[in-house]
């Protein structure tokens, strides 16, 4: 569910045993893909009046990389070691630059319009997150940033926590402390979606969309990336991304005939993007796995696969600006709508591209080098003869 009940307009490879490598898995990032189309899919085409309603469930794919990012950070919170310095770094030249960019974009379209340029500082600063005028303001995608911010804070807190409990009670204490975190999780997600009303902007309904409300779904992807270490057969992930894959679409139908009045007077309401999420992990658990899922390297559909989780946070920050564009340029061309959304996919292909071989990427590089240069190198252990 999007933000206060309503549609958002709105991340890699095996791991060794010390580090969380952060080069591309081709399936995950497949899956980052999926996930920014379908909130593409949810702006441009749902609830035209010539969508498919099932499909009206896909702003959803923020609740998918939500799932993804807690897959690919799973190793942090199941004892592997973190310098949380080098870490942030990383993560800062990671989401800042491409996102400080989107925003300039944003207010520039603000400025040209006449519109009163607000809410700047708390953009900047990723904590525009308090109030509906204020999250949706600039670009409504951005609602969902400091929830990702957030989940890489408490990260950089817990993986050493969760070191200390590996090293004193070994796997069955960190299996432990996760299922208390997910139950804590699970219940305050519950909690806040009952207690939050979407025509009031309180405290409860905040939480819902900052990290005590969206953290389950960090945690789901965590569950799945532990399910996924397991010698599961084909037959077992074939079975669970069946199971996820009709679970989600179940759920899509239902809310394609009550749509969100509907959803807000049902037992779904406030958890529609937790449910979600389970579902995207049985199916990315399914394929991201040990089993024998992967292409030869360098076949055509890897190098698809790897571009379209590359594009992935481009199409998510600038597709609404693509489409403003659009649809300023569609009188003069005498574009109807279906030549105005198709110039608008172009658009942001074109601008997620060069967003990343320009600017995203030789950023994320550099930051790279930079957390390298910080971290602090442990010392080898030798073995006496």
């Amino acid at each position: 569910m999007g933000l206060w009940g309503m549609r958002p307009d709105l991340r890699r490879s095996p791991w060794s045993a010390g580090e969380v490598q952060e080069t591309g898995n081709w399936v995950i990032e497949a899956w980052r893909g999926v996930a920014a189309w379908m909130v593409v899919y949810a702006h441009y085409w749902a609830f035209s009046g010539s969508d498919w309603p099932a499909l009206r469930l896909a702003h959803t794919g923020v609740d998918l990389f939500f799932v993804l990012s807690g897959f690919v950070f799973a190793p942090y919170l199941t004892g592997t070691p973190l310098q949380a310095g080098p870490f942030l770094v990383r993560r800062f030249f990671r989401i800042y630059p491409a996102y400080a960019l989107a925003l300039a974009v944003y207010v520039a379209m603000k400025a040209a319009s006449g519109q009163e340029l607000r809410y700047l500082w708390e953009h900047l600063s990723f904590l525009h997150v308090q109030s509906r005028e204020m999250a949706f303001y600039y670009n409504p995608p951005f609602w969902s940033l400091p929830s990702e911010v957030e989940f890489y804070m408490a990260l950089a807190l817990a993986a050493p926590i969760m070191v200390q409990i590996s090293s004193r009670w070994g796997k069955s204490g960190l299996a432990l402390a996760l299922t208390v975190l997910g139950l804590v999780a699970v219940g305050t997600r519950w909690a806040l979606g009952w207690a939050s009303d979407p025509n009031t902007e309180d405290i409860t309904l905040l939480a819902l969309y900052h990290l005590p409300g969206v953290m389950v779904e960090f945690l789901m992807g965590v569950g799945a990336w532990t399910m996924s270490r397991r010698s599961l057969s084909r037959g077992t992930r074939v079975g669970l991304f069946v199971i996820g894959l009709g679970l989600w679409w179940t759920l899509a139908a239902w809310f394609g005939r009550v749509g969100d009045t509907g959803l807000q007077e049902s037992w779904a309401r406030g958890i529609m993007g937790m449910l979600a999420a389970g579902c995207f992990a049985l199916m990315v658990c399914a394929s991201a796995g040990n089993g024998n899922w992967t292409e030869k390297p360098g076949s055509l559909g890897m190098r698809l696969a790897l571009w379209a989780g590359r594009l992935s946070y481009g199409v998510y920050l600038f597709h609404i600006a693509a489409l403003k564009a659009a649809q300023w340029a569609a009188p003069a061309m005498g574009w109807g709508p279906a030549s105005t959304r198709s110039a608008a996919v172009a658009l942001t292909l074109l601008t997620a591209w060069l967003t990343y071989t320009l600017w995203e990427n030789p950023c994320r590089l550099w930051g790279r080098r930079l957390a390298k240069s910080l971290e602090v190198r442990q010392p080898q252990r030798t073995t006496l003869p």
